[in-house]
């Protein structure tokens, strides 16, 4: 059994999790996930202003399992260690699960919604600069509406209604996992000496 121990950020307390017999467990968390038995599962990974942020939900029954961690935390590589031996394990424990990449219906949507009204404000300061209803500001108020609508607009179309979310399998997460963390992700049943 490999033990993966990283922050998840520069201000929480370290975490360690491990995967034995096919379970999930944390140090210090009430209790284990059985991988064979969850039901959806999300992947998500962001990036802003330099520090990414990722993160896999694992729902099975009324129990979600987070996995989060931040750049700053400094254990990136070990994260993406576990999430790939989860990745692994699902892959032959649960096959078939549906995997989500991106925000869940319900962030999107609110993403939207604040994309959008962000997007209207900005073309309200747009045309409050160009016609002048601002007075002396009216060359800020034109620049600060156009960088509201350069930002939010891309933000807004993303997050549309009509956009469905990707799904894959955990095979692809594994793929997508090695991708990002090249050599230092390892595979789990070499770890752990089963075949």
């Amino acid at each position: 059994m490999r033990e993966f121990t990283f922050k998840p950020a520069l201000v929480r307390k370290q975490q360690v999790w491990a995967i034995k017999e096919d379970h999930l467990m944390r140090r210090g968390a009430a209790q284990a996930l059985k991988l064979a038995d969850v039901t959806s599962a999300s992947w998500n990974s962001v990036s802003y202003r330099g520090t990414r942020s990722a993160w896999l939900h694992l729902t099975a029954g009324d129990q979600t399992t987070k996995i989060e961690c931040t750049d700053s935390g400094g254990g990136r590589g070990e994260f993406l260690a576990l999430i790939h031996a989860v990745a692994r394990v699902l892959e032959r424990v649960n096959p078939d699960l549906p995997i989500r990449y991106g925000y869940a219906a319900p962030w999107r949507m609110a993403l939207f919604i604040l994309a959008l009204l962000g997007s209207l404000f900005g073309l309200f300061f747009v045309f409050a600069g160009l016609t002048d209803m601002t007075g002396k500001g009216a060359v800020q108020a034109t620049i600060a509406g156009a960088a509201m609508c350069i930002l939010l607009v891309p933000v807004a179309w993303s997050c549309r209604p009509d956009v469905k979310g990707t799904t894959g399998g955990p095979a692809s997460l594994a793929a997508l996992i090695e991708s990002l963390g090249g050599s230092s992700v390892q595979d789990p049943d070499r770890d752990s000496g089963e075949a």
